[in-house]
């Protein structure tokens, strides 16, 4: 990466908001993410959670997140909770991903959505849209 375009990425911290966090006192399913440095993780600034649940990160291919497959997760108590640590642990092309929230219905603190197995820690939806945040990671 030149120095213009590191510096247009520290300058220029994009976020997306996913959706409301506190509403008449009820917590709502919200992401916020933020553009950061390649690595082997990925911070994200905020999640909020009605329930305990996973953010699992979703490579972008062709413009849209590729699932059921993840590159990353970790596991969320309910409420918020800032600064979020997502290990990386699959491959992924390009400079832009999306966190994902996802719930914990299943065995629970066992991440079990995947190629083949997606009855359980299904996407949190809202407004019968999954709750993203999509972001970029400078390389």
């Amino acid at each position: 990466m030149n120095a213009t375009k590191k510096v247009i990425a520290t300058i220029a911290v994009l976020t997306a908001t996913a959706s409301v966090a506190l509403a008449d006192g009820h917590v709502s399913n919200a992401l916020e993410t933020a553009e950061q440095e390649l690595s082997h993780a990925v911070v994200v600034k905020s999640v909020t959670a009605a329930a305990d649940g996973w953010v699992v990160i979703h490579a972008i291919k062709d413009g849209k997140p590729v699932v059921p497959a993840s590159i990353g997760h970790t596991y969320v108590k309910a409420g918020m909770t800032e600064n979020v640590y997502v290990p990386l642990t699959g491959e992924y092309d390009g400079d832009k991903v999306i966190a994902m929230l996802h719930v914990d219905d299943g065995e629970l603190g066992v991440y079990q959505f995947g190629p083949g197995a997606t009855d359980y820690d299904k996407p949190v939806m809202k407004d019968g849209k999954p709750v993203v945040a999509k972001f970029s990671i400078a390389q």
